[in-house]
C-alpha cells in the first residue's frame, strides 16, 4: 500500500457488516434492541479557535457543585502530602473509569488532559478501561464497571429511549463525517439530489450517514433508489467504495485522510449541510452523577485546560497524543487541526434534541420511547466547569466564548 497509513479500526462498529438496507429503518432499530437485550438485560467555528466575542451577560444564579476553589498555589497546597510538616495525608483523590476503544484518540481532549496529569493536578484519579463497542461501554456503565463512556451517541439515545438511566453530561467532538467517493466520480455528488439512485456505505454508529439520511429525503429524493449498505469499520467503507461496490461512503474519526491517500476524493463534509450537528458525546448514568458529581466537574475542568492547551501549543499536543496512539504524526494533526471534527466538551442539549428528532424521523427509534431531554442531558456539570475555568482566568477570552456557546446551545 506504499506510503498508506496503517491506521487499525478503533471498534467504532458493534459488530455488524456487509448489511443492506432501504433508509437505514427498520434492521438498525432491531438489531440495536437486540444488542440491548443482550447485553444489558431487557457555532460552525471549531472552539478550539473561537478567541474574539465579547463577555456574555449571563443572567441568574447558577447551580454549582462543590468545585475545587482558589488559586493554583492554594491548589497545591491541598494536593500535599504532607501539611506544615506534620505528615497529614490529604484526602485520596476521587477515581473515575473511561472507556475507550483501544488506543483511540477520538476522545482527544480526554486523552490529552491525562497524559498531561491534569486529572491528577485536580485531585482525581482517572484510568482507561478498554472496550470493544459503543454497546459495551454502556453495559460498563450500567454495571459500574468504567464511569464514563466519552464516545458515541446513537446507542445512547436509543437505550435512553428505552428508559435506561444513562444522561449526557458533556461533549466531544462535532460534525466529523465525511463523504468520499472515486476519483473518476468526484463530480457526480455536487448536491443533496446527486444521492438519488446511489449506494451508500457507511458504519452504523456513525451519525453522518443518519444525518444525512434525513437531509437527502427532505431534498425530495426518492429514498426507494437509495441503498444503504453497512459495513464492518471505516477501512471496509473506504474498501468498498474502492472497488465500486459502493458509490460513496460516509467515514469519520479522521479517515477522510485515510480514504484520501488511497486514492479516494472527498465530495463533501456532512457539516457543510448541518453545522455543529452533534457526534460523540460524554454518557454517564444518573447513579454515577449522585454519586461523583464533584469529580465529573473536575473532569471537565481538566478536559477544558486540554483544550486550552491544545489552542496554543501544537507541537505538545500533537506529540502527547502521538505517545498514547501510536499513530503518525500527519494523522494526529488532521484528527486535531484540521477543522473536519470540531472539539467541543459543551453537551449542546439542543442539538441533541435534533439529533433525536433525526432519528426519530428515520424510523430509528424504538416505539413507545421514554425519551425526555431534561433527563437525558444535564448540562450543569460543564457549566459548573466553564464557570470555574473563568474564575481561575477571569481576563481569558475562551472561557467568554465558550459561555456564550454553551447559552446558544443549551438555552
Amino acid at each position: 500500500m506504499g506510503n498508506v497509513l496503517t491506521l487499525k479500526e478503533r471498534n467504532t462498529n458493534d459488530g455488524n457488516s456487509g448489511s443492506c438496507r432501504k433508509g437505514i429503518r427498520g434492521k438498525m432499530r432491531k438489531e440495536i434492541e437486540r444488542d440491548k437485550e443482550r447485553t444489558m438485560g431487557t457555532g460552525r467555528k471549531n472552539e478550539l479557535g473561537r478567541m474574539l466575542g465579547k463577555k456574555s451577560e449571563r443572567a441568574g444564579k447558577r447551580r454549582r457543585g462543590n468545585v475545587w476553589k482558589g488559586t493554583w498555589a492554594a491548589g497545591a497546597a491541598v494536593m500535599m502530602t504532607f501539611s506544615l510538616g506534620m505528615g497529614v495525608l490529604a484526602d485520596e483523590p476521587t477515581s473515575l473509569v473511561v472507556g475507550n476503544t483501544g488506543n483511540s484518540i477520538k476522545a482527544a481532549m480526554v486523552v490529552l488532559a491525562s497524559e498531561m496529569g491534569y486529572y491528577e493536578e485536580e485531585g482525581l484519579d482517572v484510568s482507561f478501561e478498554s472496550i470493544a463497542s459503543l454497546n459495551d461501554g454502556l453495559t460498563a456503565i450500567d454495571t459500574g464497571k468504567i464511569d464514563i463512556l466519552p464516545l458515541g451517541i446513537i446507542p445512547t439515545v436509543t437505550f435512553v429511549s428505552q428508559g435506561s438511566d444513562f444522561v449526557i453530561f458533556g461533549g466531544t467532538i462535532s460534525e466529523g463525517s465525511q463523504a468520499v467517493v472515486t476519483e473518476e466520480n468526484k463530480d457526480t455528488i455536487k448536491d443533496l439530489t446527486d444521492y438519488e439512485g446511489k449506494t451508500i456505505a457507511c458504519v452504523r454508529p456513525e451519525t453522518g450517514h443518519m444525518i444525512m439520511e434525513k437531509l437527502i429525503r427532505d431534498a425530495g429524493v426518492d429514498m426507494d433508489t437509495v441503498e444503504f449498505v453497512e459495513m464492518d469499520g471505516f477501512q471496509s467503507v473506504i474498501e468498498a467504495v474502492s472497488k465500486g461496490t459502493a458509490d460513496v461512503g460516509f467515514v469519520n474519526s479522521g479517515f477522510g485522510q485515510v480514504a484520501e491517500q488511497q486514492g479516494l476524493h472527498i465530495a463533501m463534509n456532512v457539516g457543510d449541510y448541518a453545522p455543529d450537528a452533534v457526534c460523540c458525546r460524554q454518557t454517564t448514568s444518573g447513579k454515577v452523577i449522585e454519586e461523583k458529581r464533584d469529580a465529573l466537574v473536575k473532569f471537565e475542568v481538566a478536559n477544558l485546560r486540554a483544550m486550552k492547551l491544545a489552542r496554543d501549543d501544537k507541537e505538545t499536543t500533537i506529540q502527547k497524543l502521538m505517545d498514547f496512539s501510536g499513530q503518525s504524526e500527519e494523522y494526529v494533526d488532521y484528527c486535531v487541526y484540521a477543522d473536519v471534527m470540531k472539539i467541543s466538551m459543551d453537551p449542546a442539549k439542543n442539538r441533541i434534541q435534533d439529533f433525536y428528532e433525526v432519528m426519530d424521523s428515520n424510523g430509528d427509534i424504538p416505539e413507545n420511547s421514554q425519551w425526555d431531554i431534561d433527563k437525558a442531558v444535564d448540562t450543569t456539570i460543564y457549566e459548573d466547569a466553564l464557570e470555574e475555568m473563568m474564575e481561575r482566568e477571569p481576563e481569558e477570552q475562551m472561557w467568554q466564548d465558550l459561555m456564550e456557546a454553551f447559552e446558544e446551545n443549551n438555552g
